[in-house]
C-alpha cells in the first residue's frame, strides 16, 4: 500500500510530500490544476512509464533548470506485506534512473512493491476496439500479478523483433526464429488466456455489486494463430504455413502481436455499440475487475481513476462506485465539488496551481 508520495520538477505540479492513507481519496480542482499530473506521478514512480505519453521528457517541468539540466524526481513509501520500501525515479536530459531503498534495481525487481491499475482517457481507446491497447492491459495485468511474467514478454518481444529483421532484409534462417519463437509464444498465449479467464470473472462480479443493467457483458480471447492454445509444436506448424507469404509481405502475419480481445455486450464488441455512459461505466468496472484479480493473488493494487465521474451522471457513477470502492486504497480525480457529497470518501484533497491541499473528510 502506498503510505506516502513526494516529488519536484513534475509537470505543472509544485513540489510536494504527501501522506497517503488506505481508503478513497478524492481530488478535486479545475482544468489544468494539476490532478491528472499528480495521478501520472503516482503511477510513473510504481512502474516507471506515463498512461499520458511514452516520453517521459515530456513529463519534465519548463524551466526548472538545475546545473543545466531539467530533472524531475519522484519518491513512494510503500508498505508491504511483511516490510517499507521506499521507491525513488528520476528523469533528466541524460535519462532515467531507479532505486529501490537506495540501491539500483533490475526492472523486475524495481515493480514488485506498488502494483498499480489505472482507468483515464487513453485507457478509453480500449473500449474502441484497440487490438494494442487491449494487449497492453492484458499484459500490464499480467506483469502485475507476477513480475517474472516480464521475461516471457521479453523474449518473446526479443525473437519478434530479430524476425523482422530478417525479413526485412530477405535473408534465410526463418525457421530457426520460428522454432524460438514458437516457444515463448505458447507460453505467453497460455498466461493470457488464464488471466483473461480470471478477469472475465471478476467483472462479471463487479457488474454484480454495482447493480447497473448492462447487457450481458463478456470477455473473449483470440490468440494468433488460432491453434495457440495447443502448444509451441502448433503455432510451430502454423508458422511454417505462412512463412512464404511473411517472406513475400516481408513482416511476420502470425504470432501473439496479433492477438485480440473481444469485449462483448451480447454478440457485438462494446466498440459497436453502447452509449458514451454505458461505456465510461464498463471502463471503471473493468478497472476495479483488474484490482480483483490482485487481490484474489494477496496483492493490493493502487486503483487510479482520472475524471471519474466524466460521462456519469451522479446515479450511475454512484452505482459503479459500489463496486469501485471496495479497492483497498483508491485515488480518482473530478472538477465537480458534487461528487465528493455524493460518494462515500475517505479523504478529499483540493489540487490547484500545482498545490495539493486537504479538503474535508468524508
Amino acid at each position: 500500500m502506498l503510505e506516502s508520495l513526494a516529488l519536484h520538477g513534475f509537470r505543472n505540479l509544485m513540489p510536494l510530500e504527501w501522506s497517503v492513507g488506505e481508503g478513497c481519496h478524492l481530488l478535486l480542482g479545475g482544468n489544468g490544476a494539476g490532478k491528472t499530473s499528480l495521478l501520472e506521478a503516482l503511477y510513473v514512480v510504481a512502474t516507471t512509464r506515463s498512461f499520458r505519453t511514452s516520453q517521459l521528457r515530456e513529463c519534465l517541468q519548463r524551466g526548472n533548470e538545475v546545473d543545466g539540466r531539467r530533472p524531475f524526481w519522484i519518491s513512494a513509501s510503500v508498505a508491504g506485506s511483511s516490510r517499507r520500501y521506499v521507491l525513488e525515479i528520476s528523469f533528466s536530459d541524460e535519462g532515467l534512473e531507479r532505486e529501490v531503498d537506495g540501491s539500483s534495481v533490475p526492472l523486475a525487481k524495481y515493480l514488485q512493491p506498488l502494483p498499480v491499475v489505472v482507468w483515464s482517457s487513453e485507457e478509453a481507446e480500449i473500449l474502441m476496439g484497440s487490438p494494442e491497447r487491449r494487449r497492453r492491459m492484458i499484459d500490464r495485468g499480467l506483469v502485475n500479478s507476477d513480475v517474472s511474467r516480464l521475461a516471457v514478454l521479453s523474449q518473446y518481444r526479443r525473437c519478434l523483433l530479430q524476425k523482422r529483421e530478417l525479413l526485412r532484409s530477405g535473408q534465410g534462417g526463418i525457421e530457426e526464429w520460428n522454432h524460438l519463437l514458437a516457444k515463448s509464444a505458447a507460453e505467453l498465449v497460455a498466461e493470457r488466456a488464464a488471466y483473461i479467464e480470471l478477469l472475465d470473472r471478476e467483472l462479471a462480479t463487479a457488474v454484480s455489486i454495482s447493480g447497473l443493467k448492462l447487457p450481458d457483458l463478456s470477455l473473449r480471447y483470440r490468440p494468433s494463430p488460432d491453434t495457440a492454445l495447443e502448444g509451441a509444436a502448433a503455432i510451430e506448424r502454423d508458422l511454417a504455413r505462412v512463412a512464404e507469404e511473411e517472406r513475400r509481405r516481408r513482416r511476420p502475419v502470425l504470432g501473439p502481436h496479433r492477438d485480440r480481445l473481444d469485449i462483448l455486450w451480447g454478440t457485438a464488441d462494446v466498440s459497436e455499440v453502447g452509449s458514451a455512459g454505458e461505456k465510461k461505466a464498463l471502463g471503471l468496472l473493468l478497472l476495479r475487475a483488474q484490482a480483483a484479480v490482485l487481490e484474489a493473488l494477496g496483492k493490493d493494487a493502487v486503483v487510479i481513476a482520472d475524471d471519474v465521474d466524466a460521462e456519469l451522471d451522479l446515479e450511475r457513477l454512484a452505482a459503479v462506485w459500489k463496486a469501485l470502492n471496495q479497492s483497498r486504497q483508491l485515488v480518482v480525480t473530478s472538477n465537480r465539488s458534487e461528487v465528493a457529497e455524493a460518494l462515500d470518501v475517505s479523504f478529499s484533497w483540493a489540487v490547484d496551481g500545482g498545490s495539493l491541499t486537504p479538503s474535508q473528510a468524508a
